[in-house]
């Protein structure tokens, strides 16, 4: 665009050439939204290339047999600080404050669940990601490690979130417990007076686990957690999240447990 004088030295602006400030990309021109698409295809398949040349296997992700067959590789805490060091992003954990408050205080603290930044060099968060962590469960009472393990656990699904690579890795292989845990079935509804049971501890590790689960929306993953820290869910409330998340299974004589419905973690990994 060139100004346009009015002979008196002045340079008159034909607004109608100037782009307006785009919110939305659907908003903009398509001539500015392709190119924005194919700039982004283009630096992507960059990333993806240098993952694929320059990850290790075993040190920076790995995978582990389930059911005999290997599953989808997970990303190791090398890996995540390679890649966010590729980005130029900066691990940065805004509530780890309230934490290390708590243990100055005296509080006892049962669970945790970190927030990981990943923010540019002048403070812009790019991505962001949740790790959560039961002290006593997990760690056997180990605070320090599972404060370690929270943010190690954050990065990860920050950088996954951040750098759109959830369909090559999945969440960190030391948290795994997915080969148990989308095995568990709900137990069976026997009598009237079992809605009143509390749930087992089989089911409320299954719950945990969905907390570090890559499937689990953010927003899920803080209800999840406020409902173990009330410490007196019921087998149905417990029954009811897993038939949520990994469908509904059902006992058939003859045939044992057999699944009738597809759960979120499945329908979501499908997409």
């Amino acid at each position: 665009m060139q100004p346009n004088g009015n002979g008196n030295g002045q340079h008159i602006v034909d607004y109608q050439d100037v782009q307006p400030v785009v919110i939305n990309p659907m908003d903009a021109s398509p001539a500015i939204f392709r190119a924005g698409l194919d700039r982004r295809k283009e630096n992507r398949k960059t990333l993806m290339d240098w993952i694929r040349s320059s990850l290790v296997e075993g040190r920076d992700f790995g995978s582990i047999m389930i059911n005999g067959k290997q599953s989808k590789p997970s990303l190791l805490k090398p890996g995540a600080e390679k890649i966010a060091g590729m980005l130029g992003l900066i691990p940065r954990f805004p509530n780890l404050g309230r934490y290390e408050d708590a243990v100055l205080d005296g509080r006892s603290i049962t669970n945790i669940i970190l927030k990981c930044e990943l923010q540019n060099q002048i403070g812009e968060v790019i991505g962001e990601g949740v790790g959560a962590r039961s002290v006593e469960t997990q760690d056997n009472g180990d605070l320090n490690k599972a404060l370690k393990m929270s943010a190690k656990s954050a990065m990860i699904d920050a950088t996954l979130r951040c750098a759109g690579i959830s369909e090559i890795f999945t969440q960190d292989i030391e948290d795994m417990q997915l080969a148990e845990v989308e095995q568990l079935k709900p137990e069976p509804m026997q009598t009237e007076n079992q809605t009143e049971k509390m749930a087992s501890e089989k089911q409320l590790s299954a719950i945990r686990a969905l907390i570090d689960h890559p499937n689990v929306y953010n927003d899920e993953k803080r209800t999840l957690h406020e409902l173990l820290e009330g410490g007196n869910m019921s087998r149905q409330k417990s029954t009811e999240i897993m038939n949520f998340y990994y469908g509904v299974q059902e006992y058939q004589r003859g045939s044992g447990w057999v699944k009738v419905s597809t759960g979120k973690l499945e329908e979501r990994r499908n997409h």
